[in-house]
């Protein structure tokens, strides 16, 4: 049997991360978790906020702090199918990388072209966009045709 190509080699040791059992430290990653998932809802909205990264840090957090919410984040139809793209092949969809940058560029134009701001601030504003815009094209692609990932969690 031929090696799947889209899988990318497992680089922690078995039994690295585990659930912490302390209750003061589970509540703080939870509240992480929490705080993670809430800049992540807004970012879908803003342009100067990513998405993806916090949806993948609350899922970290949730790991550590209560196995039975990072459960419930992984079967979202929403999170779900990417938190188990990037669990089992560390990448995501080319599909849905092209529609991060075009939602950026879009709204990036958008707010430039309604707003009022000088230009030193518009400068800043674009640099912040373009390290976005980079981090989102260095993340590993998929193609599209990738075999669906395995559910990482069963109901």
């Amino acid at each position: 049997m031929e090696p799947n190509p889209y899988r990318a080699p497992d680089s922690s040791p078995a039994g690295y991360l585990r659930p912490v059992t302390d209750p003061l430290r589970s509540f703080l990653y939870v509240a992480g978790g929490w705080a993670c998932l809430g800049l992540a809802v807004i970012g879908a909205v803003l342009p100067m906020i990513p998405c993806t990264p916090f949806v993948l840090a609350a899922s970290w957090c949730f790991y550590r702090g209560s196995p039975r919410i990072h459960a419930w984040l992984h079967r979202s139809k929403t999170f779900g199918p990417t938190l188990d793209d990037w669990q089992h092949y560390h990448g995501i969809r080319r599909g849905l990388k092209y529609r991060a940058l075009a939602m950026v560029l879009a709204v990036v134009a958008v707010s430039l072209l309604l707003n009022s701001l000088h230009w030193t601030l518009r400068s800043v504003f674009l640099a912040a966009v373009a390290v976005g815009l980079y981090v989102i094209w260095t993340v590993p692609t998929l193609p599209d045709d990738a075999p669906k990932a395995p559910r990482t969690l069963v109901d």
